[in-house]
């Protein structure tokens, strides 16, 4: 009787969580309160209106992705099912009151690491390096001369705290930020929060920066998520900018729908995939001068214009030699890999003024039960043996994380699970490092 309650547990759990879904979207599509778009208007369209009461500012979308506990005698990475740890942690640093910057370094590999694992400390830890302005924008304080120092890590110790410190893994340099005034109650109480999950990791050196290493077996909760689709209908208004509708033409071949508005911008989609990518190489603004600085800030500028909701939504690296920024979705602070760009926006913004944004249509929407509970994953160096003992030496490894891989639902294509794998940086991609084993 038990078995036969729980093979029907899964498939009302998905019915119940979707009709409330369609609910919710009917109550809002009746709502006479809704915007609506005049295409005639010299006012903003309505769309416009949604995509700035949604956007992000820097210290919503620069932010460390996860969060580390360095106790009397071990280190470890905190996650909570309920509690997005490192904006707690950013929400407590932005009352702190700051002074002067000083650089340090750089530092012997030895003096360095004594820093990442400074005793009774907090470690906030970036998935991409970010300039010492941006992390003064997030957390409220002047950097003035180091303005495009690099940050991998924010290291805040927990007792008496006189500094934090902003490292650069790539440099091994050190910013040590005065603090004079401090209130750390709150990040104590967090950081010995029995209900927070704790996993035994270390730092170790891969390539050119500092690396999470799971010491143990590691427990990640896998999840279900019901998908929103957003309508082709915003993105040709948002993106190809044009009150004019009748100006823009449509066309459609081998399953892929291309708008355009006649002169130098086009937006496609992939029917079977969603998959969405718009392109604009003809704005005429010239980045030959651009700082890394000035690319954060117009990455998180097209990512605003999309006008997509950017919850959960954090940067994760960015690509040098295309200027490629990539912002994923983190979900209790893993970022979600997969194919046809679902779970993330990549940003081409080229030195000549043009622009490629790639995205989905289908947004993660509203967590549903998933099945099977928790998910074991192997310590860090067995995942690596296993790859050395296939051919893959660790030179060729040039960064390893904990993930979650996008696979759709058996029982309805309205929900996609979120199943939880070590993912692999080999050759500029990430992979799953069960693909690379098993080929």
């Amino acid at each position: 009787m038990k078995l036969s309650l729980k093979k029907y547990l899964l498939p009302l759990g998905l019915l119940i969580a979707l009709v409330i879904s369609l609910l919710f979207s009917y109550l809002i599509w009746i709502n006479p309160a809704r915007p609506q778009t005049n295409s005639g208007s010299n006012t903003p369209s309505s769309n416009n209106t949604v995509a700035d009461g949604i956007s992000k500012k820097i210290g919503d979308i620069y932010l460390p992705t996860n969060l580390v506990f360095n106790t009397q005698v071990k280190q470890y990475r905190l996650t909570s099912a309920t509690v997005d740890l490192t904006n707690y942690a950013k929400k407590q640093l932005v009352k702190w009151d700051y002074g002067q910057i000083k650089k340090m370094g750089p530092k012997s590999a030895e003096d360095y690491q004594a820093y990442l694992q400074m005793k009774n400390a907090l470690v906030l830890n970036y998935p991409a390096q970010v300039t010492v302005a941006t992390v003064g924008s997030a957390f409220n304080f002047k950097a003035t001369a180091y303005n495009s120092g690099m940050v991998s890590r924010i290291v805040v110790p927990l007792e008496k705290t006189k500094h934090i410190y902003l490292l650069d893994d790539k440099k091994q340099l050190i910013y040590r930020v005065t603090v004079k005034r401090a209130s750390d109650n709150k990040l104590i109480t967090m950081a010995n929060d029995k209900d927070n999950r704790r996993s035994e990791v270390s730092f170790e050196k891969l390539g050119d920066k500092y690396t999470l290493f799971y010491q143990t077996g590691v427990r990640v909760a896998q999840y279900s998520y019901l998908l929103n689709k957003e309508t082709m209908g915003l993105f040709v208004t948002r993106l190809l900018s044009s009150n004019n509708t009748g100006s823009i033409t449509a066309k459609e071949q081998n399953g892929v729908t291309t708008y355009s508005d006649g002169n130098s911008m086009r937006l496609t989609i992939k029917k079977k995939t969603g998959a969405v990518a718009f392109s604009d190489y003809n704005n005429g603004t010239s980045r030959s001068n651009y700082s890394y600085a000035n690319y954060l800030s117009a990455g998180l500028t097209n990512l605003n214009s999309i006008g997509v909701s950017l919850d959960d939504v954090r940067y994760d690296c960015y690509d040098t030699k295309r200027h490629l920024l990539v912002y994923r979705n983190y979900i209790n602070g893993y970022p979600v890999i997969a194919n046809e760009n679902a779970g993330s926006y990549s940003i081409v913004l080229t030195n000549s003024g043009g622009k490629k944004i790639d995205f989905s249509i289908y947004t993660l929407q509203i967590p549903v039960p998933a099945v099977g509970g928790d998910i074991s994953l192997p310590a860090t160096n067995q995942v690596l043996d296993s790859l050395n003992a296939n051919g893959y030496s660790r030179e060729q490894i040039k960064d390893i994380k904990i993930g979650y891989s996008w696979n759709q639902n058996q029982s309805t294509s309205q929900v996609v699970d979120l199943e939880p794998t070590y993912f692999v940086k080999y050759n500029g991609q990430w992979l799953d490092y069960q693909s690379l084993v098993n080929n």
